[in-house]
């Protein structure tokens, strides 16, 4: 059995319309976090995919579009006092979270 992941439309969905991604942006980030997250996680053979997988890409792709964004991968926040800086880059710790039980154990 085909293993049936979510669809770019769910996708689309679970990003909901409060943002200004195009189509064309939402799609390529879609495909590479598709591709990324089948590349470190145990997806089951029976075709069914899992709902923390499900949510686990969909965050994936929200992160992907955000950090594009912020080329430098770096947010700067300014006040009176001091400026400071945060990396974006990375895995969203949800992410982790709800991929860390499927995760595959690569060896060397």
């Amino acid at each position: 059995m085909a293993l049936v992941v979510p669809t770019f439309a769910e996708i689309k969905a679970y990003l909901g319309d409060a943002h200004s991604w195009s189509d064309a942006a939402i799609q390529e980030a879609y495909d590479a976090e598709l591709e990324a997250q089948a590349d470190v996680c145990r997806l089951p053979a029976d075709g069914a995919y899992p709902k923390v997988l499900r949510d686990a890409l969909g965050r994936r792709v929200a992160h992907n579009l955000a950090v594009r964004e912020l080329p430098l991968g770096v947010q700067a926040t300014i006040s009176d006092m001091a400026v400071a800086t945060r990396s974006v880059g990375g895995l969203d710790p949800e992410v982790r979270r709800l991929e860390g039980p499927r995760r595959k154990v690569l060896l060397g």
